[in-house]
């Protein structure tokens, strides 16, 4: 239904201007695409498959701008990512922004989703990522909402051949050769805060450790194809003040060596507490270690009233799905209803690329107006 919906009003903006039409699709629509999109998501997952998720440390503000990094194990941590929100405060689902591969952006259905909730697209081109970064900042900053970016540094997740890639990277820079992680790329992950700096629009950096006590389920195939799901995720946040963080100094050689000192360190404490972690021989005893004043939310012991929005939602998810599906195949005005609206869809990927672009452009349009 929210594709639909964003189709159809997108359409009517392309040929309404008005001011106020505009500010209610971009201010509603990335909230009502991510509930609608999410409920269903992590309540599939917890309650279809049983994922259980554990998550330890420091609480995420939902009210404060933040630059989340987390480490890369499989091609799915994103989507178990938000199960962990979740459990720290069904809201943040709807602040938090994540930066993907382009390619995720051409998935059937999901790729709309993710693009209607303006997440990051990055292309692997720090040129090209630069701009990306800079709008998007940009942009999050004219809607006065508070946002958590969600950047991985390693700008890939631990598989075989990139594992190889990191050791070789480490033997021939002379570094430590990690077996939990892979080395993080530097530059977009200072490009990125020192935009949100200068935009006055990080207050915290959250350091997200992610671990598998029991099994690894490493890309969507497995997920999809095979029906395998990780029994359990867990999650550890760290809380890292942004003025803790080195800045930019007059001398830029010297701020950049100190920035690069400062990031492998954080990296090199994350591969310690990961082989702590897994040092553990019995799965089910691994956990993350807890410091006073952290905390621990876990989905096997959450408050009743989450777990009662979290079931209606994905039982009502699955009913207007299915009644939709169902009368998808008898009733020829709502088949002529949904070919409108894919007509709406290709018009604005044939004049403005994807949903994400033609929001910008229409952003910039009421700038100058």
């Amino acid at each position: 239904f929210d594709e639909s919906n964003i189709a159809l009003d997108a359409e009517i903006i392309i040929q309404d201007h008005s001011a106020a039409h505009w500010l209610d699709f971009r201010n509603n629509h990335p909230v009502d695409v991510t509930l609608w999109c999410l409920h269903h998501l992590h309540g599939f997952l917890e309650l279809i498959f049983g994922m259980k998720v554990r998550v330890s440390g420091d609480e995420i503000e939902y009210d404060k701008p933040a630059l989340i990094i987390m480490n890369h194990r499989t091609r799915l941590d994103w989507m178990y990512m938000w199960s962990a929100l979740y459990q720290m405060n069904p809201w943040l689902i709807t602040s938090n922004k994540i930066s993907l591969k382009a390619q995720l952006q051409n998935l059937p259905g999901a790729g709309f989703g993710m693009s209607a909730s303006h997440f990051l697209f990055l292309q692997r081109n720090m040129e090209k990522d630069a701009v990306t970064f800079d709008t998007a900042i940009d942009y999050y900053k004219s809607m006065n909402n508070n946002y958590q970016l969600l950047l991985f540094p390693e700008g890939t997740d631990k598989s075989p051949w990139t594992t190889t890639k990191s050791l070789e990277y480490a033997k021939k820079n002379g570094l430590k050769q990690l077996k939990h992680l892979l080395y993080p790329r530097v530059a977009g992950f200072y490009h990125l805060l020192t935009k949100m700096r200068e935009a006055n629009f990080v207050t915290y950096i959250y350091d997200i450790t992610i671990a598998y006590p029991h099994n690894i389920v490493q890309s969507e195939i497995d997920l999809v194809l095979k029906g395998d799901a990780p029994r359990e995720v867990h999650f550890h946040v760290k809380k890292i003040s942004v003025n803790d963080v080195p800045r930019n100094e007059p001398d830029c050689g010297r701020w950049l060596n100190e920035f690069e000192k400062f990031f492998p360190l954080l990296w090199l404490q994350k591969e310690a507490c990961l082989e702590e972690y897994y040092s553990e021989p019995k799965p089910c005893n691994r956990r993350f270690p807890i410091e006073k004043g952290q905390r621990v939310w876990k989905n096997t012991h959450e408050p009743a009233k989450v777990a009662i929005v979290k079931r209606f939602s994905f039982c009502f998810w699955v009913f207007v799905v299915s009644v939709v599906a169902y009368h998808l195949l008898f009733l020829r005005p709502l088949q002529l209803l949904i070919l409108y609206f894919i007509i709406c869809f290709f018009i604005i990927k044939f004049l403005y690329g994807t949903l994400d672009q033609f929001v910008i452009y229409r952003w910039r349009q009421s700038l100058k107006s």
